[in-house]
């Protein structure tokens, strides 16, 4: 939009509008897009009786960190944070170590299984078996209610796979392997001592790709968990939500005692904003200071064979 005005060129009575119109669009997206993270942070703030009314919409209206304190209390809520991350800790790096050692052949034009083994994840990625044969094949290895279940069951994604397969083709320097095959190295030599010091961009965005789909996973645990142990927060978040709103239900139809009905429904809205917060948190730093190894992993998907 400013090229016209460094390359000398005046800008005309169009250039002008279209780049109006352009940068009123790009404030309007930043605005759908920041707002409701904003509005997140200012009610876990606010006092829940303002929330309640609606009367929260710029600023925090009177400052309460009761939530907080309650958050601070209640033990779930860190039990599932700490598995979170076991889950996205572990598991990215698992899941990047499969990619990669998968990937090396697969990048490979003299690999003999190569073109079998690429239609195979393409029909396996498109055509998948369905919830109900993956939820038996769990059950009958002993995977539900353990923490291995949510790091191995789909521990590698196609997509990925394909990423870190094109990475590793357009690094790859004949030369080099020759060289490094004379000097007696193997396949194992030259991907570890060759390889990979030189595909840095690629683990990192594996393992960033990895690590953040771990964390807001959400359906797997709901599916092959159901003892609060082995939780990850988005499903503490899920069962403290539902749980506050079957109650109230609940206790507003029993309950003559609206006062009591009220105080409660003020403690669930007190801690729903700050635990929304807690959850997104840790996603929200990792894409602020690392969000240009995620530019890099969305266009190395881009390279031509």
């Amino acid at each position: 939009m400013g090229t016209t005005r460094n390359l000398g060129i005046n800008e005309t009575k169009q250039d002008r509008i279209f780049n109006t119109c352009a940068y009123i669009y790009l404030v309007f997206c930043c605005l759908v897009i920041i707002y409701p993270l904003y509005f997140i942070v200012i009610a876990s703030l606010s006092s829940p009786e303002h929330v309640l009314a609606g009367q929260v919409f710029l600023w925090p209206k009177g400052l309460n960190l009761a939530g907080y304190e309650r958050i601070l209390h209640y033990r779930p809520i860190w039990t599932g944070y700490r598995n979170s991350l076991f889950y996205s800790v572990v598991g990215a790096v698992l899941s990047t170590t499969f990619t990669l050692f998968a990937a090396y052949p697969l990048s490979r034009s003299d690999f003999s299984g190569r073109k079998a083994f690429t239609v195979f994840l393409l029909i396996a990625m498109f055509f998948q078996g369905g919830l109900i044969p993956q939820y038996i094949l769990v059950n009958a290895l002993n995977l539900r209610n353990t923490y291995w279940v949510l790091i191995l069951l789909s521990g590698i994604q196609v997509m990925n796979l394909f990423m870190a397969s094109s990475y590793f083709k357009s690094t790859y320097i004949p030369s080099m392997y020759e060289a490094a095959e004379m000097d007696g190295c193997t396949h194992f030599g030259y991907f570890f001592r060759i390889l990979l010091p030189i595909s840095t961009p690629i683990v990192i965005v594996m393992l960033l790709f990895y690590g953040v789909w771990q964390w807001n996973d959400y359906f797997r645990a709901l599916i092959y968990l159901d003892k609060e142990q082995y939780y990850p927060i988005q499903l503490v978040l899920k069962e403290l939500l539902a749980s506050n709103q079957v109650t109230g239900a609940l206790f507003e139809l029993l309950s003559e005692d609206q006062e009591a009905y009220t105080e409660m429904l003020k403690a669930a809205e007190s801690m729903k904003y700050g635990i929304i917060l807690i959850a997104t948190l840790p996603m929200l730093l990792v894409y602020l200071f690392l969000q240009k190894f995620f530019i890099k992993g969305i266009t190395l998907g881009s390279v031509k064979e």
